[in-house]
């Protein structure tokens, strides 16, 4: 028994705002105040896949980086790539149906749409973005890492201490092919809480094949 006056550690945690769906129409459920990430929980189409890594591989830089309507997504990666039609048909539609989705939650007609192939480790640190929303999904290596709010100090958060942002805990990784819809610091219904998250480190000679999706 501790003494009377005698300060006692506040072993309270904030609650996690990160949930799990299975199917893209949950993304509705961002608008949520109790919420600031959604990881749709998806596996990609071995056809899909197959496109993606090939693109992956022959493809260095950014591939994409244009603001569409959705359905216009298609004609610009074509345009963009140079590859012809049946090579990235699959990549193409999944990239089309991911811009719909977001399109939809975000209420925008138009998308900013961002692929890139990459070789490093764009945003090595732990951070907010400054937007309303982004939604970015892996299609080859590893997925975005998202700090859990039970644990996380954003009084760490530009600091440079990674650790220190993710209160001693490992983070939360989203498989290839997932697709995580985050808050960012100007969404409204963020309150100061959008979602901590970074890219993952890469290994020494695999590459990565990252769509991103804004606000334009």
């Amino acid at each position: 028994m501790t003494s009377a006056g005698t300060a006692q550690p506040d072993t309270r945690r904030n609650p996690s705002r990160h949930r799990f769906v299975d199917r893209a129409r949950e993304f509705k459920g961002i608008h949520r105040n109790d919420v600031n990430a959604l990881i749709w929980r998806r596996e990609l189409d071995p056809a899909l896949a197959s496109q993606a890594e090939q693109m992956a591989a022959h493809q260095q830089g950014m591939v994409l980086d244009v603001c569409c309507r959705p359905d216009q997504t298609r004609s610009r990666l074509l345009d963009a790539s140079g590859l012809r039609p049946f090579e990235l048909h699959y990549l193409a539609y999944d990239m089309e149906q991911l811009a719909h989705n977001f399109a939809v939650v975000a209420q925008t007609v138009s998308v900013r749409v961002q692929l890139e192939v990459l070789n490093h480790q764009p945003c090595p640190l732990f951070h907010v973005d400054n937007n309303v929303l982004r939604m970015i999904c892996s299609y080859t290596g590893p997925g975005t890492e998202y700090a859990d709010d039970r644990y996380v100090r954003r009084e760490r958060l530009r600091s440079g201490d990674n650790p220190g942002v993710l209160g001693g805990q490992s983070p939360i990784t989203a498989q290839t092919g997932e697709v995580i819809l985050m808050k960012g610091e100007r969404c409204p219904t963020a309150h100061g809480q959008g979602a901590v998250h970074r890219s993952p480190p890469i290994a020494e000679g695999h590459t990565r094949l990252l769509l991103r999706l804004d606000c334009p």
